[in-house]
């Protein structure tokens, strides 16, 4: 299975966090963001319907799309 450049944007993420831990305020959000990124990558609608079941959908929904167009 490829994987997609979401995904390997988030390891590749995830990977300097684990490499670099000065400041674990920071390495936890760019943690969060690496699972996020790895877990879009992996099942894309699932992510955006989860993100679309809390308040404040239709920004989630913006948002997703100005992203993907970003890291595509």
């Amino acid at each position: 299975m490829a994987m997609s450049n979401r995904t390997k944007i988030g390891i590749i993420l995830a990977v300097g966090v684990l490499a670099g831990l000065s400041s674990a305020l920071l390495s936890l959000l760019l943690l969060a963001a690496a699972g996020f990124l790895i877990a879009w990558g992996q099942n894309p609608k699932g992510v955006e319907a989860f993100f679309e079941s809390l308040p404040l959908s239709d920004y989630s929904s913006k948002a997703f799309t100005r992203l993907n167009s970003i890291l595509s």
